[in-house]
This record gives C-alpha cells, sequence and structure tokens, in this order.
C-alpha cells in the first residue's frame, strides 16, 4: 500500500513533511509520494516558480529520506487534476492499493474538483482532519472507516480521518513572515522560520 500526498507546496514546511511521515508510519505505507502540481486549479497565482518549488522538494527529502517525489504533475504543461493522475497511477501499479492523502480543506472541496465522483474507483482517500473538524457530509462515494487496516481488505473506496496529531502550519503563514523584509531584502525574523521549515529551505530562500 502506497500513499501519494499532492498539494502545491509553496513553500514546502514542517507542516507537510512531519504529517507525510506521521500518516506514512499511521497507515504503514510501503512509500509515500509528495506529488506537487503544477498549476493549481483552486488556488490563485502561486509565489515560488515550479522550479524552485520543485527545488525545495529535493532539498528537503534529503533531511526526510523515508518520503520521495512523484514528479508526474508538475512536468504536466497544463493544470493539474487529480483524477488524471490516479488513472494514470492505477495502470501503472494495477496490483498495488493507491491511498490519496489530503487535507481536510482540500476535503471540504471535494466536490469541485474534476469527476470527484470516480476517485472512489481508483483509490482509497486518507484525510488529514484537524481535531474537532470531522462532522457529517457527503463522502463523495467513498464509504467511511475507522479502521485502518480496512484499507488492506479492500482494494479502493474506503474514506479515513487520520487520528495521528497534526503539525498545523500553513504555506500562507510562512509567506507572511517570509516577505515582511528589510529595506536591503533579507527574510525578516529568520529565526522564527525554524519549527516550520528545514534549515536547508531556509538557506536555499536567502539565496533567492
Amino acid at each position: 500500500m502506497i500513499g501519494f500526498f499532492g498539494g502545491s507546496f509553496d513553500p514546502v514546511h514542517f507542516g507537510h513533511l512531519k504529517n507525510a511521515q506521521q500518516i506514512k508510519n499511521e497507515l504503514n505505507l510501503s512509500e509515500l509520494f509528495l506529488m506537487p502540481c503544477r498549476e493549481p486549479v483552486h488556488k490563485s497565482k502561486l509565489t515560488f516558480l515550479t522550479e524552485q518549488r520543485l527545488q525545495m522538494l529535493q532539498i528537503a527529502i534529503q533531511d526526510f529520506p523515508e518520503l520521495s517525489l512523484d514528479t508526474r504533475e508538475i512536468n504536466r504543461k497544463s493544470e493539474s487534476y487529480s483524477i488524471d493522475s490516479l488513472k494514470e497511477i492505477a495502470l501503472e501499479l494495477p496490483e498495488e492499493v493507491i491511498c490519496l492523502i489530503i487535507g481536510m480543506d482540500s476535503f471540504n472541496q471535494l466536490s469541485s474538483w474534476k469527476d470527484y465522483q470516480k476517485f472512489h474507483q481508483y483509490c482509497h482517500l486518507i484525510v488529514l482532519a484537524r481535531p474537532g473538524k470531522i462532522n457529517g457530509q457527503n463522502y463523495a462515494e467513498f464509504t467511511l472507516t475507522q479502521n485502518p487496516k480496512d484499507l488492506l481488505r479492500k482494494s479502493v473506496g474506503l474514506v479515513y480521518f487520520a487520528k495521528t496529531e497534526l503539525h498545523d502550519i500553513s504555506s500562507s503563514d510562512i509567506r507572511g513572515i517570509l516577505f515582511e523584509t528589510s529595506q536591503e531584502g533579507k527574510i525578516h525574523a529568520q529565526q522564527s522560520l525554524d519549527e516550520l521549515i528545514p534549515k536547508r529551505i531556509i538557506n536555499y530562500l536567502q539565496k533567492l
């Protein structure tokens, strides 16, 4: 059983990396791939260039070697649609159980995603849920399970809300710190970034 954790990673931070690390352990995934998109459909223009986001992810996984990188979406020359990636993955790995990992905010917007009603045909859905945020809602054709062992018993079609404690960090908060700059253009309050993003990424950003 393998997982794919999509997102814009604008920039990648400990919330992405540590949450991915923890969900991999919780579900006992054999592999977990960070899957950056090229042009997100549901967000405004990204702050960092495609090449910069990819370079930061490549740097970040040096400190998180248990995570891998899937570049299929960022290599596309068009908008990123998860359904297209799921179909590709299913064709490439027909014997593998696939888990698509998304955040609670994305789950709440799932009905706006292209062909979201078909997702359950290709994967299990894993939701990184903040405490107190789970409520009754449409599971988009997925069947709710609270037992992670069920994910191996059935090949597709289940939705599971992660029980691991999340690192609640947002890329928008980090961008707010990054671009509160001094007159010299240096990163302001660099010390406040130390618990938010890897040191290697801080060093990379300082050189941009």
